[in-house]
């Protein structure tokens, strides 16, 4: 007989524990400024009133909701950009430049008629 399948931590937990302390560690690593990154946020104006009415309690409540949207949009762009960071694909990717850049400076000294041993 099969067992069933087990459900993988990051299916149950959105925020896996290992996972956040290894991004974590990643962008202590990194040296990168985060303050740089964000925008400028406007200045907090104190509550005028405690007591407030139900349509600026939606107001607020979709103010918390789009904040906690695009921290996780932010959460998910910076795990890309370290995931990327911390592999080989950009270097792959200019020596492969490099590569072709030298191919083409070869094709044109062919077409110009130099071969470079002038």
């Amino acid at each position: 007989m099969s067992n069933p399948a087990k459900p993988v931590a990051a299916a149950t937990h959105p925020l896996p524990l290992s996972s956040t302390l290894h991004d974590l560690a990643l962008l202590r690593a990194s040296d990168l400024d985060f303050a740089s990154l964000l925008p400028a946020a406007p200045p907090q104006q104190p509550p005028q009133n405690p007591d407030k009415t139900s349509p600026d309690k939606d107001k607020d409540v979709t103010a918390v909701e789009d904040s906690v949207q695009r921290s996780i949009q932010f959460s998910q762009e910076a795990r890309a950009a370290l995931k990327l960071l911390h592999s080989d694909a950009v270097e792959r990717e200019g020596s492969r430049v490099d590569q072709m850049r030298q191919k083409l400076e070869d094709a044109v000294k062919g077409l110009d008629g130099t071969d470079g041993s002038e």
